[in-house]
């Protein structure tokens, strides 16, 4: 798809927006348009869309077991630091030796410092980052609409430029579900977080499942191991 014809679509999605009470497009779940709502009820929902996200320094480290589609498995230490605009992320054996580590700058620049195999080639570094960012980024809310499921349960809905579509469904125990569409609707990616708990006055999620679809698809089970804020 071209960039011209993604636009057009991306056009086309907001006009729809300010002419029906119902928002839905193939494939992707049916959303409402809430009949009533008041600012502050609109804001309340953004911001518990957005505590799926941290904004400023952050040290994240998680037991993953990363899980292929072949049933093959394997349990790794998972190091991301986001300082600012820049994404550092680092595998590490559990008896703490790195097989891994790279850096994303705010250019958008990849980096990788460390690779040993399996983790040693070009489109494993870059397909790794892209899921940490899915992971730890929220999306732009340039293009964000605001809606319910039939069920009553809200969503936040993200365009992105590049077509992308996020969807993030807000449970009332604080849990939540992370849908992401690539832009031909296709369901390419899902995060399930589950509770929360207070680190630094923070709310962060004690687990999170991550499940990449596709012919090389995967599933990482995290569990926290500790969060700092730097």
């Amino acid at each position: 798809m071209s960039v011209k014809h993604k636009n057009i679509v991306l056009v086309l999605y907001l006009l729809l927006l300010s002419s029906c009470t119902v928002f839905q497009t193939p494939n992707l779940p049916e959303i409402i348009e809430w009949q009533s709502m008041s600012e502050s009820t609109h804001r309340q929902i953004q911001q518990k869309c957005e505590q799926n996200y941290f904004q400023g320094h952050y040290q994240f480290v998680h037991s993953i077991v990363f899980e292929r589609t072949n049933g093959l498995s394997t349990t790794v230490i998972g190091v991301t630091v986001i300082d600012g605009e820049t994404l550092k992320t680092g595998l590490l054996g559990v008896e703490g030796f790195v097989l891994f580590e790279a850096v994303l700058t705010k250019e958008k620049e990849l980096v990788v410092n460390r690779a040993l195999p399996p983790f040693d080639n070009s489109e494993f570094a870059e397909g790794l980052m892209r899921d940490v960012q899915i992971l730890f980024r929220a999306p732009p809310d340039d293009n964000l609409f605001i809606g319910h499921l039939v069920d009553g349960t809200p969503v936040c809905r993200y365009f992105q430029q590049e077509g992308q579509i996020t969807d993030i469904i807000v449970h009332e125990d604080g849990s939540s579900r992370v849908n992401v569409y690539d832009p031909s609707y296709e369901h390419i990616r899902t995060i399930i977080t589950g509770s929360r708990i207070v680190v630094n006055e923070e709310m962060i999620p004690e687990t999170i499942e991550f499940e990449a679809y596709g012919l090389r698809g995967y599933t990482l089970n995290m569990t926290l191991i500790s969060v700092d804020k730097m």
